[in-house]
């Protein structure tokens, strides 16, 4: 009976590990995920939400950029928020990603 549950303690703590190094090396790093790019155009969309709004910004060749620009994300950045308005000229700083579609966001954690 000790070599049955020895043996059973073994085959699931050899299954524990393999799994936990597993699911780590199917994570991509931040890196690879997000890059963080920096853009200046203009606020052409504002749409308000909980704490911040999200602002399309078109810069001076035409690309659109969807730029998330929340509270709790500058103060960790130590930025103040500020409230910009469609037609304003703005610089964001942060990560960024694509969608399927190919469209481009940017959390921001730089504004000038």
């Amino acid at each position: 009976m000790k070599k049955i549950i020895f043996t059973a303690c073994l085959l699931l703590s050899t299954v524990s590990i393999i799994s936990c190094t597993a699911s780590k090396m199917n994570e991509p790093s931040n890196s690879e995920s997000q890059n963080s790019v920096a853009v200046s155009g203009t606020v052409t969309h504002i749409e308000n939400g909980k704490d911040g709004y999200m602002a399309t910004v078109k810069n001076s060749s035409g690309k659109e950029y969807i730029i998330t620009i929340s509270m709790v994300n500058l103060q960790k950045s130590g930025i103040q928020f500020k409230r910009y308005n469609v037609g304003d000229t703005i610089t964001v700083t942060g990560p960024s990603w694509k969608d399927e579609q190919g469209k481009v966001y940017i959390t921001a954690e730089k504004l000038n």
